[in-house]
């Protein structure tokens, strides 16, 4: 004789093995008639690429598929949405712009690099390294920018070394100052 029981859990117990139970879950039934609540059709932006330069922007030139009234055209998008202005959109080249530069060290011990319009149309100054190189063997030097002069035209760079004797920072004058700018 075989007994055949309910367990807790759902499953049987036949022919002493415990097997799972399974609910027969029949055919499904008919899909719902009854419609959900409909909302406006959403407005779907028409883009199309922008030359700015070297930089390529991308513009919503128009709006299409929706209702109601009809969102404004002509912004671009940036990189944390729509904006007004070319110089906060987001440039979508995937190449970068990047130059070494390179200059001398004047009597003030300040070399002035310009990127000439390289960078003009960038939305910010470029991201740049920096070293340099003194013209006669006096041992490690000391390269800073100085301070603001950063921009899309150019930058300074002071280069100081140790005197001999005192160890004390002074100017240098005739030192190649290398530049790094790279497009950010």
């Amino acid at each position: 004789m075989i007994a055949k029981m309910n367990v807790v859990g759902g499953a049987t117990m036949s022919g002493g093995k415990l097997q799972p139970y399974v609910a027969d879950k029949g055919e499904p039934g008919p899909a719902s008639t009854i419609p959900g609540p409909v909302g406006n059709a959403a407005w779907s932006p028409m883009l199309a690429g922008e030359a700015d330069g070297v930089r390529t922007l991308i513009k919503v030139i128009d709006w299409f598929g929706g209702q109601g009234d009809k969102p404004a055209a002509g912004m671009y998008i940036g990189a944390a949405g729509y904006v007004t202005t070319k110089a906060a959109a987001f440039n979508f080249n995937s190449a970068k712009r990047f130059a070494i530069l390179t200059g001398i060290t004047n009597a003030q011990g300040i070399a002035a690099i310009t990127f000439g319009t390289m960078f003009d149309s960038a939305a910010v100054a470029p991201s740049i390294g920096f070293w340099a190189i003194p013209a006669t063997a006096v041992g490690g030097v000391k390269a800073t920018q100085v301070a603001g002069t950063l921009s899309k035209a150019g930058v300074q760079i002071k280069v100081e070394a140790p005197n001999i004797l005192t160890a004390v920072l002074g100017l240098l004058v005739g030192a190649t100052v290398f530049v790094i700018a790279i497009e950010q």
